[in-house]
C-alpha cells in the first residue's frame, strides 16, 4: 500500500468522524422524552346561582391536572402539538367515552392553593391558555396543564379508565404515556376532593418488587 492510499484512508476516516460530531452536534434529529405525575381528577359543581341559570339545574365540570415535562434531546427544535386524556366510562346506566384536552397553563403553587375552588384558581393561576409548544435542540419545558371535557349533568356511578396522550411534529401520531382506572361513585359530585391514581404499569411493578421469593 503506498504512501498516498494511506493518506486517502486517513483522510476518509477524518472526514466520516468530523460527519458523525457534526451529525451528534447540530443534525441530531428532534428526539422527545416525557416524564409526567399522575393526571389528578376533580369534580367541579356547577349550581344554578354560579352559572345564573333559571331552569333550576346543577351540573358538573369534570376536570384533570397534570404536571408533565417535556425533554428534546435532540439538536433540531420540534413541537409538542398537543396533549389529551382519553377516558372510557363505564356506568350502571350508560358507557361512554370522552376527551379531555388542555385548556390552560397554570401556575402550580397558586393552582393547588386553591384547587377546589375553580373560580378562585381561574382568577388566581392561570399563566396561559394552552397552545402547541416549541422545543429548540437539547432544551426542555416543565408544564403544569388543565385539561377538561364536556359538562357533566347527572351524577354517575361505574369505572372511569384514562390514558394520558401526546402527540409531537416527529410523527404526528398520538403516543400513549400512561394509563389509568378510577371509580366514580355519587358522593364525589357532592364534595371537593380530588382523586389520583398510578398508572396501571407503576402498579403492577410495584406489586412484582414486593412479592417475596
Amino acid at each position: 500500500m503506498s504512501n498516498t492510499d494511506i493518506a486517502l484512508i486517513i483522510s476518509g476516516v477524518a472526514l466520516f468522524v468530523s460527519f458523525i460530531a457534526l451529525w451528534v452536534n447540530s443534525l441530531s434529529p428532534f428526539k422527545l422524552k416525557i416524564l409526567h405525575e399522575p393526571p389528578t381528577f376533580s369534580l367541579y359543581k356547577i349550581t344554578p346561582s354560579m352559572a345564573g341559570s333559571k331552569d333550576g339545574k346543577t351540573w358538573w365540570i369534570p376536570s384533570f391536572d397534570v404536571g408533565i415535562s417535556f425533554h428534546n434531546v435532540g439538536r433540531i427544535s420540534g413541537e409538542i402539538l398537543d396533549v389529551r386524556i382519553v377516558a372510557e366510562f363505564k356506568g350502571y346506566r350508560s358507557n361512554r367515552r370522552y376527551l379531555f384536552y388542555p385548556k390552560w397553563i397554570v401556575d402550580y403553587s397558586a393552582f393547588n392553593k386553591d384547587r377546589t375552588e375553580r373560580f378562585q384558581w381561574l382568577e388566581k393561576a392561570i399563566i396561559r391558555q394552552w397552545y402547541p409548544v416549541i422545543l429548540k435542540g437539547q432544551s426542555d419545558i416543565n408544564l403544569h396543564l388543565i385539561l377538561e371535557a364536556d359538562r357533566w349533568d347527572r351524577k354517575e356511578n361505574g369505572k372511569m379508565t384514562y390514558c394520558l396522550e401526546v402527540i409531537s411534529s416527529k410523527k404526528k401520531k398520538w403516543i400513549e404515556c400512561g394509563r389509568y382506572s378510577l371509580p366514580v361513585t355519587e358522593d364525589m359530585f357532592d364534595d371537593k376532593s380530588c382523586y389520583t391514581t398510578f398508572d396501571d404499569e407503576t402498579e403492577e411493578l410495584r406489586k412484582l418488587l414486593t412479592r417475596t421469593p
